[in-house]
Order: structure tokens, then sequence, then C-alpha cells
């Protein structure tokens, strides 16, 4: 019986949409004849048509969530292009693993569909810059005061490079793509002079030190230039604090290592204490000074107590 009438329907529907679509406005009538011959349906036939229309609906919506919020949430998506591997491995084992591509790579609907056609149609085996990241989106979370992140204004290096010269995030932090932690030679983009050039490390000893090794870029609350305490994390053997109780110690106290070890200028420390030291008691130092005997060769480097 129900297959009777659905065929019937059926033929009835064709006949109202040839006959209507050849004459002018033939939409418009095609449209009024089928809510017409829908309102003479049966009921049951109507809870049909109208659960009908309701699953594909829900169907529809449901499918096209699921699409969007994989295509955009779901870093698994971007990893399906097979030149994002390298890529998406790096970042699998940054501290950004936890945060999706599109909280950080935000482009538009339109943008993403291009790049899917051109992958898909294309093939390209390489993938050049796309969904640019200005520090503006870095800071929602870097300067939201969210102890899960690392702050900028809590480091030494960010206040001088983001906050005081107003350097873009991904200067220093896109030339290991993904991975945002910089490469020893991501200083020398910059600083070249202080890497290669004329001003580079004199110490053979230091010779493969990062930049970060002396210069401590996360330190908080504190100066990006090295200073004693930095020094003495790797130098903790030299008795330093020892000239706390010596009259020369109290003076030397406020200095840093640099006043004496210039790496950056020359190998071995600066002995010519006289530069501070213009008249250093010519009653006991007259013959010293006259014979130009080095001062370290009483006073103990870093003791200044006489051998």
């Amino acid at each position: 019986m129900w297959a009777g009438r659905w065929k019937t329907c059926s033929t009835s529907i064709r006949r109202i949409v040839d006959a209507d679509a050849a004459t002018t406005g033939g939409l418009r009538q095609v449209l009024r004849r089928l809510w017409a011959w829908v309102a003479h349906l049966p009921r049951g036939w109507l809870i049909v048509l109208a659960g009908a229309a309701a699953l594909t609906a829900a169907l529809f919506i449901y499918g096209g969530f699921t699409v969007y919020d994989y295509t955009m949430n779901n870093p698994a998506f971007c990893r399906s292009c097979h030149t994002m591997e390298a890529a998406w491995t790096r970042w699998s084992t940054s501290e950004h693993r936890k945060v999706d591509c599109h909280a950080c790579h935000e482009q538009s609907v339109v943008e993403s569909a291009r790049q899917v056609i051109t992958f898909a149609v294309r093939r390209p085996e390489r993938v050049g810059k796309h969904a640019e990241v200005p520090s503006l989106r870095c800071a929602t979370c870097h300067t939201s005061g969210d102890p899960t992140w690392r702050q900028v204004a809590e480091t030494a290096g960010h206040q001088v490079h983001a906050e005081t010269r107003r350097i873009e995030c991904v200067t220093c932090h896109s030339v290991a793509i993904h991975r945002l932690v910089r490469p020893p030679e991501i200083c020398a983009n910059c600083h070249e002079a202080q890497a290669t050039g004329a001003r580079a490390i004199k110490i053979a000893a230091m010779a493969d030190f990062h930049c970060v090794d002396c210069h401590q870029f996360l330190r908080q609350n504190s100066p990006l230039r090295p200073t004693a305490r930095s020094c003495l994390e790797c130098h903790q053997a030299l008795p330093v604090k020892k000239t706390a109780g010596w009259p020369e110690g109290r003076a030397h106290a406020a200095l840093t290592c640099a006043t004496c070890h210039k790496p950056h200028e020359r190998a071995a420390p600066i002995v010519n204490c006289t530069a501070c030291h213009a008249a250093p008691k010519p009653e006991i130092h007259a013959q010293v000074v006259q014979s130009k005997t080095p001062c370290t060769t009483c006073h103990q480097p870093h003791y200044w107590k006489t051998r």
C-alpha cells in the first residue's frame, strides 16, 4: 500500500515540476504546488517526511560541525599533510604541545580551504610560510599572568628584546620552526660582532658556549648582562665569598666578574689593578710599582690576601 502511494506521489511531483519549469515564474509555481501537495498528504506521510527532514538536517549540522572541529581544532588534521610531518614532530615534543595549531596560526576558513585544495590538487613537497603568528598572539598567554606559561615581564631577556626593543617573537623563536627553542646561532643574527666578529669570545674553553649560558635570558629580576651570581653557577670552586671579611673584600664585593674578566675582549683576565688603585699605598708598594711587578704575585686572585 505504502509503495503504491509513494509511486503515485512521485509521479505527481514529476508532472508538477515538468509542467511549471517551462513557464515564466515556474519555480514559484512549483513551490506552491508542492506545498499544496504536501498539505493533502495523509497524516502518516507528513510525520515520515518531517522526521526525515529533521534527521537530514541533524546529520548535516553534526557532520558539518565534526568536519569543522577536526580541521580547525585537531592537530592531527595538520599532520595528515605529509609535508608537515617534521614540523608536527617538533611541535609534539615542545612545551606548546598542549596548544592546538589554530590557537597560534589563526586564519580564515577561506584561506584554510585554499590550502587544502592546493595540497589536494598540486601535492607540493614543501610548504612555505603560512598563517603568520604575530607577537600579540603570543602575548595572549605570555603576558596574561597565567603561571602555566613563562611570563615575558619576569625574564631579563624578554624585557630587553620584547618589551623595550619590540622585537617580534618569531624573529628568534621561528628559526627552529615549531620547537620554539632558540638554536645556538640565533643570537648571531643581530649580535654578529659578539658571536663571530671582532668581539667574539676569546677564551678557548668557552668557544662552545651558547650566549645564554652567561647572558641568562630567563633570569628573573636581573639585568641581562652576566653578574657575579651567574658566573658562580659554573665557577663555584672559586673562593670569592672569602673577600667579605677583608677591607678589600668589601670594596670588591660590588664589582662584577667582568670588571677583570672580559671574555669578549681578551683571553686572560686584566691584571692591571692600577686602573682602580692609582696610588696603592706607596710606602709599601713603591718598589713593586717601580719594578712593575704584577699585583697577583702577592695578592691571590679572588682572595685578596697576600701569599
